[in-house]
């Protein structure tokens, strides 16, 4: 039996939904059954019908959220998490004093409602690193890894 990783992403510009495309990709290439879905099509709830959930966002403003994504992180504060595996990543621009500051919102959020991170999140400078850059390429072949290493896939 495949096991199921639900990959939800929230992207304004196209930099976090390219990581989000790239990490399926090689989670799936790893033998495991990726559901990828932007923040706007997805709903809070469908987190508890996974054992392991990837989010993704990119930072604006002041240290915020994605926009589409703001709903959806407040539609998280009742559920339990526990027994969930999740990671983080995001972009960001380094000029900013809150550099990729959504990657710790999202990171607190799944903490806090019991999930239990697997790995280091991944940050993405925008103003350095390409979304198709060795970067990603490191980290998605790690949360692979990771993934497969925790599953009962032989």
């Amino acid at each position: 039996m495949s096991i199921k990783v639900l990959i939800v992403f929230g992207s304004s510009k196209g930099r976090t939904g390219r990581i989000a495309e790239i990490l399926s990709d090689a989670l799936t290439a790893k033998g495991l059954t990726t559901v990828l879905k932007n923040v706007f099509e997805a709903r809070p709830k469908e987190l508890l019908d996974y054992r392991y959930i990837v989010l993704g966002s990119s930072t604006y403003g002041q240290g915020d959220l994605q926009r589409d994504f703001l709903d959806f992180e407040r539609g998280m504060d009742d559920l339990d998490l526990t027994g969930i595996k999740a990671a983080i990543f995001g972009s960001g621009n380094s000029r900013y004093a809150y550099y990729a500051e959504a990657v710790d919102i999202l990171e607190a959020k799944v903490k806090i409602q019991g999930a239990r991170l697997i790995l280091p999140s991944f940050r993405q400078d925008m103003m350095m690193e390409s979304p198709d850059g060795e970067e990603v390429l490191q980290w998605t072949q790690e949360l692979a890894d990771t993934i497969h290493a925790g599953s009962d896939i032989k």
